[in-house]
């Protein structure tokens, strides 16, 4: 493991949510201690999450609800990062979206996503909530047709309150994937891209940026495939176990959030 008094030299901490810092409305001990802490000290922070079901409006003002000081500067989602995939790689492209009424917003407004319903050149797949049987036949014939595949995230669950989980994107996508023999290429957590367009962004080095989660396979492995520093939290997926039987280690293990407010 790296030396602990690293820590002190972050100056970018990208903060996983559910799981992490808070569970559905139910925010952690300490949670906003620590947000507080890097306010104190001068160092920035932005709430990195591979739910695609909402958008950074909405996370703002969740994260606001529950007390915890946050602007659309301090959110970025797997589905903003899809809108900047989309406009580097297939501008102007039609696009049949398989996602919320949240996510379609945040993609046909702010990055000016071309949505179709009809003979779409791509196809992308979120965390949808609001998913149908209508939707899956639409994207099994868009891709049978030969569309190019693209989905938010990989996860396969998304905790709930009560210790239980949901399927998210990635279960969905298996769904697709044993229809059509077609997978998706991933946009957000475990590829490394949300956390260069941030370092970027911000103009800080990786070796400067923490990356904090509690899913080794997602929020660790993103920081790893970056290279900038891992800390896994054991306030939500991943258990000891877990991380014992991956071959992605992160950098540091704490119980919670909590426990990292004096290291910092």
């Amino acid at each position: 493991m790296k030396d602990i008094n690293i820590l002190k030299d972050i100056e970018l901490f990208l903060l996983d949510m559910d799981g992490t810092i808070y569970l559905g409305e139910q925010i952690f001990d300490g949670s906003l201690d620590f947000i507080n802490k890097i306010i104190k000290t001068n160092r920035k922070y932005v709430f990195m999450t591979n739910n695609s079901s909402k958008n950074k409006l909405n996370y703002v003002e969740k994260l606001n609800r529950l007390g915890i000081p946050a602007n659309e500067e301090n959110v970025f989602t797997s589905g903003m990062a899809t809108g900047y995939y989309l406009n580097e790689y297939y501008p102007g492209k039609r696009v049949y979206l398989a996602g919320t009424k949240s996510l379609e917003d945040e993609l046909r407004y702010h990055y000016h996503i071309n949505l179709v319903e009809d003979n779409p050149e791509v196809v992308v797949m979120g965390f949808d909530r609001e998913l149908n049987y209508k939707k899956l036949e639409n994207v099994c014939e868009a891709l049978d047709n030969g569309a190019i595949f693209i989905a938010t995230n990989p996860d396969l669950v998304c905790p709930i309150e009560n210790k239980r989980y949901i399927p998210d994107c990635g279960s969905m996508c298996i769904m697709i994937e044993n229809a059509t023999k077609r997978k998706p290429k991933y946009i957000g957590k475990p590829d490394p891209m949300m956390i260069q367009l941030l370092s970027k962004k911000f103009n800080i080095p990786v070796e400067k940026i923490a990356v904090i989660g509690d899913r080794v396979y997602t929020d660790i492995a993103s920081g790893f495939n970056a290279k900038a520093n891992t800390i896994c939290v054991l306030s939500g997926e991943s258990t000891m176990e877990t991380i014992n039987n991956s071959e992605i280690k992160p950098d540091f293990i704490f119980n919670s959030v909590k426990d990292l407010i004096d290291l910092i």
